[in-house]
């Protein structure tokens, strides 16, 4: 029997933290521990976990007297993880039905594979349904060098990275996550990962996301260019540190750098186009500092190379985004 840590790290988030803790106790494993870990919440998030906890003898909650940062959340439950699976979850998402077995069940299967990954999907704004629509089952496994060199290449791009479940040996290995990544923690910490180990992808969704005014990425949402600095930080600190000696490991670096600049460029043409110019010279002067050629080569295969790009230009264009 396969078990599993399930850390749920919370500050504010008692409306949220019932319908996380849920989904989880409702996922179809054995051997599951979740251990709720509050950072000096200041609404009721502890008196509802201690509530919960209350009701299953699976839960568990930790309570910081003074407010930490999020981080200190992560890395404690790295530390406290002793279970074969280790995963955390965000009090404000919940798990998808059935992603918890899917993917243990890949883990079990594939020895290679140090961690699970989610298929990509929409975030909701808001509440999310008490009911969902069933995941699709199935999985791929990708090479862990290549999976960093899939990151490189959609640099400028969401990373999927959002919930990881991970061999809790192979966490171990990996360490903690850096304080310093403010919001792309998991997008340096998956391809850390990677370098131990495969990386699976199931078909369906891991963790169903909940985006609010709240949300810890909700300070990204309008600004693009702290958005890609975020990304370039992270890529920045994996090359720098783990990634150095890997395959090809200084043109992946160019290739990530490259891809951002050719995001932040086209990304400037939009607000320039929208009437945003302090914005738009912003990103493009960010741009230009990654990569100079830009300014005498258009990157314009990048529209072609990256989904929806087009059609996002056209609805610039045709005003519908204004």
């Amino acid at each position: 029997m396969t078990s599993i840590d399930l850390i749920i790290p919370c500050y504010n988030y008692a409306h949220y933290l019932p319908q996380c803790v849920d989904s989880a106790l409702g996922q179809d494993v054995d051997g599951l521990r979740v251990l709720i870990i509050d950072n000096a919440s200041t609404d009721k998030s502890v008196e509802v976990a201690r509530r919960l906890a209350e009701k299953d003898s699976r839960i568990e909650v930790i309570c910081h007297e003074t407010n930490l940062g999020p981080h200190a959340s992560f890395n404690e439950g790295i530390d406290r993880a002793r279970a074969d699976c280790f995963m955390i979850l965000c009090a404000d998402d919940i798990l998808a039905p059935g992603s918890l077995r899917r993917g243990i069940e890949v883990l079990e299967h594939c020895p290679e594979a140090a961690i699970v990954l989610g298929a990509s999907s929409e975030p909701f704004v808001g509440d999310i349904p008490p009911e969902l629509e069933p995941q699709p089952e199935g999985w791929s496994l990708l090479r862990g060098h290549d999976y960093i060199e899939q990151c490189c290449r959609a640099a400028g791009q969401n990373s999927g990275a959002h919930a990881i479940l991970i061999r809790t040996s192979v966490q171990k290995l990996a360490g903690h996550y850096r304080a310093s990544l403010t919001h792309m923690d998991d997008l340096e910490m998956v391809m850390r990962l990677a370098c131990i180990g495969s990386v699976a992808r199931l078909r369906g969704a891991l963790v169903v996301q909940r985006m609010h005014a709240t949300n810890q990425l909700s300070a990204l949402w309008d600004d693009r260019r702290r958005d890609l600095q975020e990304r370039e930080a992270a890529f920045n600190s994996f090359f720098c540190q783990e990634g150095w000696n890997i395959a090809g490991s200084k043109r992946l670096h160019r290739t990530a750098r490259r891809r951002i600049a050719e995001t932040a460029f086209w990304s400037a043409a939009s607000h320039f186009y929208r009437g945003k110019g302090s914005a738009g010279l912003g990103l493009l002067r960010y741009s230009l500092g990654l990569d100079p050629t830009l300014v005498v080569f258009p990157p314009v295969d990048h529209l072609f190379r990256t989904h929806g790009a087009l059609r996002r230009m056209a609805a610039v264009v045709s005003g519908e985004s204004r």
